[in-house]
């Protein structure tokens, strides 16, 4: 066994905080001793959450005609991708999708809006009265993913009961340009800092496979540490045609494994999520993110493209001796 990364990992057991060198060591791994990196990373995750794993659901709320310009997402105005376009869905239609993933299993159901930001008063009345009647009529708890928030959006949310949002940082600070040109890192850090000052909780994470180098995923990981975020969701490219990263080659099943791993060493008490692109890119290994070190994963349909059944998913986690963490956030 690599005694390197034994020691590691025996920093990340006590949550004492790796060096950005150890962690670039761990993302460089190969060969045999990946298999190391998996079983430090394992043990990182059952000191931390046992054999219990976390589920979540998404609701596409609004989707397409979205005026920024994120070079893996389908639902840009500036891309021609076919997907179905449509404004913000009424309360009783996402209540019945919440109803639906409380039924399945789901401890979450994220709202998700494509557009920089919540755009005008009745939209964010509109959200927040969704918002409450999920609260009245279920047990799922809802989370949001709106975009850009102001201080004023983000207080309202607040008042009307969301407990956590959903904003990706998507990349390195150092890739960023590469990915979107029509805000900055810098303006997706705000809204994070803003959602933490009125009292949310952060769900902030990446996507993999879109250009980046290995030294951005490590800054990535770091910067998620500095600004102490609840729940980390990693996405793995799914190239869409018509956007301009459609003929990217999706990562390795082993490199995607590796990412999660490394993830799982810098942010040890963080709940992981594995979210978008997984079936995709780890295909037959899908399992293995578990024993990568996850402890949290999204089931069912993601926002303009299809999951697994969410029958299969908790089958799996079965089958894997893991338990479903009860609805409790």
């Amino acid at each position: 066994m690599n005694d390197k990364i034994k020691h590691i990992a025996s920093q990340s057991l006590r949550n004492l905080p790796i060096s950005r060198d150890e962690a670039l060591y761990l993302m460089q791994i190969n060969r045999d001793e990946i298999y190391d990196l998996f079983y430090w990373a394992n043990q990182i995750r059952l000191r931390y959450f046992g054999h219990s794993v976390k589920t979540c659901s998404i609701v596409s709320a609004r989707q397409g005609r979205c005026t920024e310009d994120c070079s893996f997402c389908s639902q840009s105005a500036r891309y021609h991708t076919s997907i179905e376009e449509f404004p913000l869905a009424d309360t009783n239609t996402i209540l019945d999708v919440a109803k639906c993933a409380e039924q399945a299993g789901s401890t979450s159901l994220g709202i998700v809006t494509s557009g920089y930001g919540i755009s005008n008063s009745g939209d964010l009345h509109k959200i927040c009265d969704t918002i409450e009647e999920i609260a009245r009529h279920t047990h799922i708890h809802p989370h949001g993913s709106f975009g850009i928030l102001t201080r004023d959006t983000a207080e309202s949310l607040v008042k009307c009961g969301l407990k956590r949002l959903n904003h990706n940082l998507e990349t390195s600070e150092r890739f960023f340009p590469n990915v979107c040109s029509t805000h900055t890192f810098i303006d997706r850090m705000n809204t994070i800092r803003i959602a933490k000052e009125v009292g949310l909780e952060i769900c902030s994470g990446a996507i993999f496979g879109i250009g980046e180098e290995i030294e951005d995923r490590i800054d990535l990981a770091f910067t998620l540490k500095s600004l102490d975020v609840n729940v980390v969701p990693l996405n793995f490219l799914h190239p869409i045609s018509g956007t301009p990263l459609e003929n990217s080659l999706p990562l390795t099943p082993m490199e995607a494994l590796k990412i999660i791993s490394v993830f799982r060493f810098v942010l040890p008490d963080k709940e992981i999520k594995i979210a978008g692109g997984r079936e995709k890119t780890l295909r037959d290994s899908q399992s293995w993110m578990f024993y990568a070190g996850a402890n949290s994963t999204m089931t069912g349909n993601y926002l303009t493209t299809t999951g697994r059944k969410v029958e299969d998913d908790f089958q799996m986690i079965r089958d894997l001796g893991l338990e479903l963490a009860g609805n409790q956030d």
